[in-house]
């Protein structure tokens, strides 16, 4: 069966034949990059604190932001690819916004002027916060932008509702050549540690010709399984994962992409005592895992972004993918490399967004994956819709909606869905409902300020509804926890963190340990 899924698999792949990329006559000359500090000169000319955030902020080398172009003086001009690069350095965390513009054209050659602005890099912080009632702690010294050439080095300690982390973390975007990423961690942790090494060239574009990854991490922790919001099981997981892996566009374009990849992913899972507290149920950790995947994944992307501001991150924009993205992967772990027997692995991604008019949209997602050993084991079906519609000025306002669903089947030991202040449902504690199953809707209203305050934070208030559950019963027979309330939200559009979160939840319906009332939470990022 895992055979022919691949063989079918790799027959649709080939069928495909290379699309060429659309240009127009023009050319592109001179390439301009304006790097700006974190306040620009007129920004600086509102006081000392301004001028001198800036002489301490170490500014973005201009050589650093021509690594990511996508485009050089003399290729034709194709402008999806300005706009490909101007989504991509958006999407870097020490760069506030980016922009990238043409001037009007002379004798068939057109100017680019490529626009940054940074963020602030350099972040001593201590942190705090409350989610589903579980407070955490932590301190860290974090620098997104390293002597200016965009590698971030971050050195910190979380005390989270799991664990204490102690954690060295570097990441380089531009490591050895433009987009070949490099990260490296190393934790140590109250219940274990975590080594990770990730080196690669992801698709960055959609005319990129070919990508490669290669990742190892070593994790050892305690996990803990729940059952009516209290612990009922707990022991200790050691995880090795090592993955290989090299791509190659089928059809390299610009408006869509079709790309194979091939690789090893091996996994290695071991279960047994906790390194404290109680003893488990010996019947009840999960059983050993080990396999030597061998895949071909298939993806299949259309590029039709649309750029808004003030939904999740105040008045830094964001890009949402409104096109086609549809992934089919099949492995197979074979017993010839030293496995007791063979196994097989398959997973189906699709996801689609509807524009209902210039600054509304739908966008929905299904995934579907299943092991394939003596029969199918741990099949998880999942979903979402997100809905977004922005409006107002000069008070920006956004209704987002959400609804996502998890199903699963002869499910491992180790693997739960929940509902609660984690996922979603802000007014219950964390794990207060979990099985083998669960639906979450969101509604929120954001309102923005539209504008800095002392061009350092933008205010908003939010109000909110939540409901849903999860369940290992019929859920048809469960009936739904719902809770609402209201939020601040306070926008750092200068800062890597970029918004910080407070919300007051009201539980309408009682939890499993009939508990119900105000929980506060208090975190960074919006709820969903």
């Amino acid at each position: 069966m895992v055979a022919r899924s691949v063989s079918l698999l790799l027959t649709l792949l080939f069928s495909l034949a290379p699309a060429a990329a659309q240009t127009s006559a023009l050319r592109i000359g001179v390439i301009t990059i304006r790097a700006l500090d974190v306040y620009s000169a007129d920004e600086e000319a509102h006081g000392r604190f301004y001028r001198l955030a800036d002489k301490l902020h170490v500014e973005t080398r201009t050589r650093v932001i021509r690594k990511f172009l996508l485009f050089a003086e003399g290729d034709p001009l194709v402008p999806a690819r300005l706009e490909e690069t101007e989504r991509n350095l958006r999407a870097l965390p020490f760069l506030k916004s980016a922009s990238v513009i043409t001037q009007t054209p002379h004798e068939g050659v057109v100017e680019v002027i490529v626009t940054t602005q940074d963020a602030w890099s350099l972040e001593p912080e201590s942190s705090g916060g409350s989610t589903g009632g579980s407070g955490t702690y932590g301190v860290a010294v974090m620098d997104n932008n390293l002597i200016g050439l965009g590698r971030q080095l971050s050195l910190g300690f979380d005390h989270g509702v799991d664990r204490n982390r102690a954690a060295l973390d570097y990441r380089d975007p531009a490591f050895i050549a433009p987009y070949f990423r490099l990260r490296l961690t190393e934790a140590r942790s109250s219940d274990g540690h975590e080594h990770r090494l990730a080196l690669g060239r992801p698709f960055f574009s959609f005319s990129d010709p070919w990508a490669n990854d290669f990742q190892a991490l070593d994790l050892v922790r305690r996990e803990r399984l729940y059952a009516d919001g209290l612990v009922s099981s707990e022991f200790r997981q050691e995880h090795q994962e090592l993955v290989a892996a090299w791509g190659v566009a089928l059809r390299p374009g610009d408006a869509r992409a079709d790309r194979i990849v091939f690789g090893l992913h091996a996994i290695d899972d071991r279960f047994g005592s906790p390194l404290q507290f109680q003893q488990p149920d010996r019947a009840a950790l999960p059983a050993d895992r080990r396999f030597r995947y061998l895949f071909a994944r298939y993806t299949h992307d259309t590029n039709d972004f649309i750029k808004l501001d003030y939904i999740d991150r105040d008045s830094r924009y964001q890009d949402f993918n409104l096109g086609r993205s549809f992934s089919a992967e099949a492995a197979i772990s074979p017993a010839a490399l030293g496995l007791p027997r063979t196994t097989g692995f398959l997973r189906i991604t699709d996801s689609v967004g509807q524009r209902v008019d210039e600054s509304s949209f739908v966008l929905a997602s299904m995934a579907a994956e299943t092991r394939l050993d003596r029969g199918l084991e741990n099949t998880i079906l999942s979903g979402s819709a997100r809905f977004i519609r922005r409006t107002g000025q000069p008070w920006p306002r956004a209704t987002v909606g959400r609804i996502a669903f998890n199903r699963g089947w002869r499910l491992d030991r180790d693997v739960q869905f929940f509902a609660d202040g984690a996922t979603g449902l802000r007014g219950y504690r964390l794990h207060s409902f979990e099985g083998d199953r669960s639906l979450l809707v969101n509604l929120e209203e954001r309102v923005y300020l539209g504008r800095e305050l002392l061009q350092l934070v933008s205010p908003a208030v939010a109000v909110f509804v939540d409901s849903g559950f999860a369940t290992d019963r019929n859920p048809w027979r469960t009936a739904p926890k719902t809770d609402a309330g209201f939020g601040l939200r306070i926008g750092l559009p200068r800062s890597p963190r970029n918004l910080l979160r407070l919300d007051l939840a009201y539980a309408l319906t009682p939890d499993a340990r009939g508990k119900r009332g105000l929980l506060i939470s208090f975190a960074s990022g919006q709820a969903f």
